[in-house]
């Protein structure tokens, strides 16, 4: 069971990291030269929108939104039976969780914090990777 908590955490942070969005100024991404006409990338960058964690509960068949500025948990999301996998698109807009007893994958719209309907995946999804 160790392991299996051990596996969840490395999730949460990646999902926490895949939730993060920064805008950088045009001149940074054009050249390498631009950029350090510009100044360096870390004190030009500015986060783009507030930035969420989302967590699988197991127990409780849901996601927890969580607010890392504030450390204030939202209302937890309902998933589908023994969520076990999280992954989120490349643009931070939708969450999708694998539901390993249901058999489904559930959406989670991150501008609402609603799920969308659930997607049959088959028998015990495990894991989840999304590409851009």
């Amino acid at each position: 069971m160790q392991l299996h908590n051990f596996v969840h955490s490395r999730l949460i942070g990646a999902a926490a990291t895949a939730c993060a969005a920064f805008l950088l100024p045009a001149a940074a991404l054009a050249s390498p030269g631009a950029a350090a006409a510009a100044g360096t990338l870390a004190s030009q960058a500015r986060l783009a929108r507030p930035v969420t964690a989302y967590v699988v509960n197991a127990g409780s068949d849901t996601v927890t939104p969580i607010d890392t500025a504030t450390g204030k948990t939202s209302t937890p999301i309902k998933v589908g039976g023994n969520p076990d996998a999280i992954a989120i698109t490349p643009n931070g807009k939708t969450a999708y969780i694998v539901n390993k007893w249901s058999g489904t994958v559930t959406a989670i719209s991150t501008a609402t914090n609603k799920a969308l309907k659930a997607i049959t995946v088959g028998k015990g999804p495990e894991a989840i990777a999304i590409t851009p």
